[in-house]
């Protein structure tokens, strides 16, 4: 029986000691605090990834929740006010020690539930070298990728930084962080980074977007926000299930 909590932040030791070793999958949530337009909270994406990995670990016989790892990648919105940031080595260490943690313990199969794209190298390098060297089941799961679901949701295959898709998950999560009356006259850059002629450069958000929001603002929608990550989280609950069973 699963005990009355999947956090294991809220659980002792003697809690963990008892959990299957074979069939347990944990979650480890990764996001960033960096700014997410004048609309969003710094938290965006950590709040986000946060929310999906909970509420999958409480849905899912199999699965516990780590703590959250709150500071990613971002150092290109650094010259927007509040932002945090490490370097990708740093990320990518930290990671590979918290794996090495759960590992330590028995444990094999681990989920990283990340929220921000800065992140996504640094975390596939840190369980391709766990899974090359170890005996274990590290794999990467993004929400935002999921063109299918985003899609059919919100009628564009991806979100792109603090639009209408990011806009609307933030605010279903934590409606309360919400500044609507902040969207009037905002401008948003069509895409992210910059291109000459046919040439895409990796850029500082501030040299393409003045209010650090890139794609279109459109269709913000707290119940759009709420249905994509439904769905988002019955497909991880589904993947969980997989990896659980998987030998």
């Amino acid at each position: 029986m699963k005990p009355n909590t999947s956090l294991l932040h809220e659980m002792s030791w003697t809690d963990i000691e008892k959990l299957d070793k074979e069939t347990t999958v944990f979650l480890l949530p990764v996001g960033s605090t960096e700014q997410h337009g004048p609309q969003n909270p710094l938290g965006t994406d950590f709040l986000i990834a946060e929310h999906v990995a909970r509420k999958s670990a409480f849905l899912s016989m199999q699965a516990y929740c780590l703590p959250t790892l709150p500071i990613g990648v971002a150092s290109h919105h650094r010259n927007f006010a509040g932002t945090l940031w490490t370097s990708r080595e740093t990320l990518e260490k930290l990671i590979k020690d918290v794996i090495n943690s759960i590992n330590y313990h028995g444990f094999k199969k681990i989920i990283v539930i990340n929220g921000h794209g800065g992140n996504t190298s640094s975390i596939m390098n840190a369980i391709s070298d766990y899974n090359d060297t170890k005996e274990t089941l590290c794999t990467l799961f993004e929400w935002w990728r999921d063109e299918e679901i985003i899609n059919s949701v919100f009628g564009t295959p991806s979100a792109i930084h603090a639009d209408a898709i990011e806009t609307s998950a933030v605010w279903a999560v934590r409606p309360d962080l919400a500044k609507e009356e902040r969207l009037t006259g905002l401008t948003s850059a069509e895409e992210w980074g910059r291109k000459i002629g046919n040439l895409y450069f990796p850029s500082r958000t501030d040299q393409f977007t003045a209010t650090g929001i890139a794609g279109r603002l459109e269709g913000i929608s707290i119940e759009k926000g709420d249905q994509a990550l439904e769905k988002v989280i019955e497909k991880l609950v589904k993947a969980i299930e997989h990896l659980s069973i998987y030998q």
